[in-house]
């Protein structure tokens, strides 16, 4: 049996275990065993601790016990080890995202004076010019919703439920 302050944080803030699961992604029969202090895995805690919004350790009562002490070090480990590589992928995203813009847009840019002659032709040309401006940030909001956040979801678990996960 392990002390754990699961439920007491769970009721602090006014989730109901099935709530807790949802948000945890793990069952609502996972979240009664750790509940009545039952051991799970570290990743399983990591998921608990980012869905209630603390850290692992805050999970527990302070202890001597030097095997929690190391189980809670260890967990906290993974997570900041998963989170390290989680921004770094994130990073490198929003950088190559940025690159491939300014590259398009100037690319764009130089053709105005090949078009100089055509005013309509030139007028579309810088309206799509001035448009794709506006769209650049919604549309890296979408590729990072739809495409980049699941991918690192699944590629990271620990990090699903951190608010800062794609902050450096």
């Amino acid at each position: 049996m392990v002390n754990n302050k699961i439920k007491q944080i769970r009721l602090a803030k006014h989730l109901s275990q099935e709530q807790l699961a949802e948000k945890s992604k793990v069952s609502v029969r996972t979240i009664q065993r750790l509940e009545a202090g039952e051991d799970a895995s570290i990743s399983t805690l990591n998921l608990v601790a980012g869905a209630l919004g603390v850290e692992v350790g805050d999970l527990f009562p302070k202890t001597d016990s030097d095997q929690q002490q190391v189980k809670i070090q260890s967990a906290d480990e993974q997570l900041q080890y998963q989170l390290h590589q989680r921004r770094e992928e994130y990073s490198t995203f929003n950088k190559l995202y940025t690159s491939c813009f300014i590259i398009v847009m100037l690319v764009w840019g130089c053709i105005f004076p090949l078009i100089q002659d055509n005013e309509v032709l030139s007028s579309i040309v810088g309206m799509l010019w001035i448009g794709a401006w506006m769209i650049m940030g919604p549309l890296k909001k979408g590729l990072t919703f739809k495409f980049i956040t699941p991918k690192l979801d699944k590629k990271y678990p620990l990090t699903i439920n951190r608010i800062d996960k794609n902050k450096k």
